[in-house]
């Protein structure tokens, strides 16, 4: 029996996780470390269990059986102390074993006839699993073929576990990813409501008149005042998405790049002087710029340019959530609620939004996939990922390819934005109505709010691991966040007050809440 000295084609093929009961995921090792990934039923006969990387150990040869199907005695020698292929149809798998033990055989490898992983499954009131006692492997049709095209193969099998440490790598990236969601939405309603000379603002008569903006802003405030044509809007893309997922996600990559790098030059030059006096000309092309906004025009240039260029590689992600902190913040201070009533209303609609592209969608897709969860991880042709996320990878690699690459936990923007403009309201409400209270202490709306999005964050993370499977995060985040605002509103005696804002104008500012009168008037924001 030679040693192998070539090396196969690793499978890395994910298992399905929705199989029948008894079905736990094995690794075939080939001779050198390759994989072929399977599902074996313990109840055959069991398999060593390992949660570590391949260790030294007895490997055996595999040899193909005679007749392929198994289905009858085995024809001819050599059988003794293999592993067995054989081709999966027309008997049982209980019958393939008995006869492969039989012929003196250690392990059944099963060839399924299609690309996908079963379960081998045997009658137990006939007592069939009593009758073989060498383990019983299912592999499919590509593993198959890639060990029946090899000559003198040698392999061994054991289940895989998933070890407590993968566990604790992917818990800390659901937690890092939550911490950067909290991180966005508290700074993002702080500088929506902050008084700023540079910063969005309430459009300007000389906007409205067809002008210039008031030098410095960043661009007019856009009201969101139409919740149920912004959902219908969001399905619409969605589904495109989903439909023409290769051709729309490079629009969304460039529009990414494009509007991170201007995000990031007008959140920071917020934070430069208003009235810098060492301004540089540039005569030929009619621009002026401080020193400042030329750092920042090179910074708010080069990070998109090389996230693009690299972006496919495993630390772009860095970069990523960069870019994506600085858009989230721009877009948190650009759009603006036009009442509480308002927000709750769009917080309701993208709630059903939520779950029905993650929940009901996968009844009417042919994969079974929700098209929510087929968007965020890439169209099925498509090397290209959706930008639009937090990503944050596991700590930890899997230690066998079977239980798939190395995740990551991922959080959407608009599971960011659009909770953290209500939140941004509530701030915007709460500042104006701290006039009215002559320095009396109250429950915070902000800081409340602020909770309920932590809570939302952290039942999503819980639902995700009891339920194994994708969470709509609007599902636990809004309610979280309105009972908050609810229960604070309680408690200040202002529930009728928070209902019946006045949607005429936009969202209160800092600056509004130091220009009203020392009474809060109902309907004055």
């Amino acid at each position: 029996m030679g040693r192998i000295d070539y090396r196969v084609i690793c499978i890395t093929i994910w298992i399905n996780m929705i199989v029948f009961g008894g079905a736990e995921p094995v690794v075939v090792v080939l001779k050198g470390g390759e994989e072929v990934c399977g599902l074996y039923n313990p109840m055959f006969s069991a398999l060593p269990a390992r949660s570590g990387r391949v260790r030294a150990s007895q490997y055996v040869k595999m040899t193909i059986s005679e007749p392929l199907n198994a289905c009858e005695k085995l024809v001819g020698d050599g059988f003794s102390g293999s592993a067995v292929l054989v081709e999966r149809g027309e008997c049982s798998f209980a019958e393939k074993a008995q006869h492969v033990e039989r012929a003196g055989g250690s392990l059944v490898v099963v060839e399924n006839t299609e690309d996908s992983f079963i379960t081998p499954v045997a009658n137990a009131s006939l007592g069939e699993y009593d009758e073989v006692n060498i383990p019983v492997v299912v592999v499919n049709h590509a593993g198959g073929l890639a060990l029946r095209a090899r000559d003198d193969v040698q392999l061994k099998a054991y289940e895989i576990v998933e070890p407590a440490w993968l566990t604790v790598g992917e818990e800390f990236a659901s937690v890092v990813a939550g911490l950067i969601g909290v991180f966005v939405v508290v700074c993002g309603s702080i500088l929506a409501t902050k008084p700023n000379k540079r910063g969005p603002s309430r459009p300007s008569s000389s906007v409205e008149k067809g002008g210039n903006p008031e030098k410095g802003n960043a661009g007019a405030i856009v009201i969101l005042d139409r919740p149920i044509t912004i959902f219908l809007v969001m399905s619409v893309q969605l589904v495109l998405l989903y439909l023409l997922y290769d051709y729309v996600v490079r629009i969304v990559i460039i529009c990414f790049a494009i509007g991170a790098g201007g995000s990031l030059f007008f959140i920071l030059r917020q934070f430069t002087k208003p009235e810098d006096p060492d301004v540089l000309v540039i005569p030929r092309l009619g621009l002026q710029a401080t020193a400042a906004e030329i750092v920042l025009t090179a910074l708010a240039t080069t990070l998109p340019v090389l996230w693009y260029s690299f972006r496919h590689s495993s630390w772009s992600w860095i970069l990523q959530n960069i870019l994506g902190i600085f858009l989230m913040l721009f877009v948190m201070q650009t759009l603006k609620l036009p009442s509480i009533k308002v927000g709750v209303i769009l917080l309701s609609c993208l709630f059903l939004y939520d779950i029905f592209f993650v929940f009901v969608t996968p009844l009417f897709t042919s994969t079974g996939e929700s098209v929510m969860e087929r968007v965020a991880k890439g169209g099925p042709t498509s090397s290209e990922h959706m930008p639009m996320m937090i990503v944050v990878p596991y700590l930890f690699s899997p230690p066998s390819a079977c239980l798939g690459g190395r995740g990551a936990s991922m959080i959407g923007y608009g599971d960011v934005i659009v909770p953290g403009l209500f939140i941004v309201r509530l701030r915007a409400f709460e500042l104006k109505a701290a006039r009215g209270r002559n320095g009396q202490e109250a429950p915070s709306y902000f800081k409340g709010a602020v909770i309920g999005y932590g809570i939302g964050l952290v039942l999503t993370i819980l639902a995700l691991r009891l339920m194994d499977t994708a969470q709509p995060a609007l599902l636990w985040i809004v309610p979280s966040i309105v009972v908050s605002a609810v229960v604070v509103a309680a408690r200040r005696g202002e529930l009728a007050m928070i209902w019946a804002e006045n949607t005429d104008n936009p969202a209160p500012t800092a600056v509004d809440a130091e220009e009203a009168t020392p009474a809060l008037v109902s309907g004055d924001g």
